[in-house]
């Protein structure tokens, strides 16, 4: 305890992911209702060897000790709970998804490393029912518990001044039916089936990519490339598109998808691993095939033919978002855990 607070310590490695961007949203969320939220920062060069942190002294007066499943073993600390987060389900659900150099990182580091953090843990969190599944399977089921990544609505929302979908600026004019793609441009987000839907697609569609592939050159003319983008950039993307196109093959939650659904944005995402309970199919958005590029052509065919089914399945995104991932839930559930970890 400081100052009569509970007080929680966060050591992260920086990965610049979304890690990152979860841990600095907890501590904010949690700092707002009271509890002291003190995140220590360490070089990526320490995900390869987080043993090396063992020696790393808690900040005074900590009550509870929240890390990362890769690294989090190397926090442990004796009188300490530790609570670890779950980003993404266990090594052996995801194998298939990664190439060779991956394969070979993660059987021989990332694989150990998240068995000893499991086993060190006094309890687990992960952000999706999918990602629990292959935790409950094993020995650590008892320490569990699903709390879903949230967001704030109130920073995500539409924006009144852009043309609904489908809709161009003036009387008989043409504008191609706008798709965007937020991400890491990796096979696991599905990267390599963008230039086939999109030359499938033809001039009628315009995809914004933001996160620009190594090698962009197998992307057609309807691609346009914006790199790396401020957060309200990012707002403004998701505003300013007529659909998110996001053919993930794997996914520990979808916050891409929560994001866009915030602002009222209808989702074509793959009906595969978490995506699915995010995005309802048919109501919120559609599901497709992981990998069938005829699919996903197909879903971006039939929300341009009808915008104003397309609409409505924005504003059907963001009602579902605000009911199931709300901050306040996931907020209750953390502090209730911290409070009966710490014995408050």
């Amino acid at each position: 305890m400081e100052q009569g607070k509970l007080k929680i310590w966060l050591p992260t490695i920086r990965t610049g992911t979304g890690s990152d961007v979860f841990t600095q949203r907890l501590a904010a969320a949690l700092d707002s209702r009271g509890i002291i939220a003190e995140i220590t920062w360490f070089p990526l060069k320490y995900e390869v060897m987080p043993f090396l942190l063992r020696g790393i002294a808690p900040p005074p007066g900590t009550d509870i000790v929240f890390a990362n499943s890769w690294s989090g073993f190397a926090f442990k600390r004796s009188g300490i709970p530790l609570v670890i987060s779950s980003l993404h389900p266990e090594f052996v659900a995801r194998g298939a998804d990664l190439n060779v150099a991956q394969y070979l990182y993660h059987t021989l580091f990332i694989r150990r490393y998240e068995k000893w953090s499991f086993q060190a843990a006094d309890a687990i969190t992960a952000i999706s029912e999918y990602t629990a599944g292959s935790l409950r399977q094993g020995r650590h089921a008892h320490k569990v518990e699903v709390i879903p990544l949230w967001l704030d609505f109130e920073k995500y929302h539409a924006d009144g001044s852009v043309l609904p979908p489908g809709q161009a600026a003036t009387e008989g004019s043409h504008r191609p039916f706008k798709l965007l793609f937020v991400g890491t441009p990796s096979y696991r987000k599905g990267v390599d089936l963008l230039p086939s839907i999109m030359r499938e697609l033809g001039d009628n569609f315009q995809l914004r990519m933001i996160g620009t592939p190594a090698d962009p050159s197998p992307f057609p003319a309807n691609v346009v490339h914006l790199g790396r983008v401020s957060e309200s950039d990012l707002i403004r993307a998701y505003c300013e598109c007529d659909a998110l196109l996001f053919p993930s093959r794997w996914e520990g939650f979808g916050y891409t998808a929560l994001e866009a659904m915030a602002c009222e944005k209808p989702v074509v995402t793959s009906n595969a691993t978490a995506l699915p309970e995010v995005v309802e199919d048919g109501v919120t958005g559609i599901l497709c095939r992981s990998g069938a590029v005829e699919d996903f052509v197909a879903a971006c065919r039939r929300l341009a033919a009808d915008p104003a089914q397309a609409q409505l399945m924005g504003k059907a995104g963001r009602e579902r978002a605000i009911e199931l991932f709300s901050e306040d839930s996931a907020l209750r559930k953390f502090v209730t855990l911290f409070k009966r970890l710490a014995a408050i």
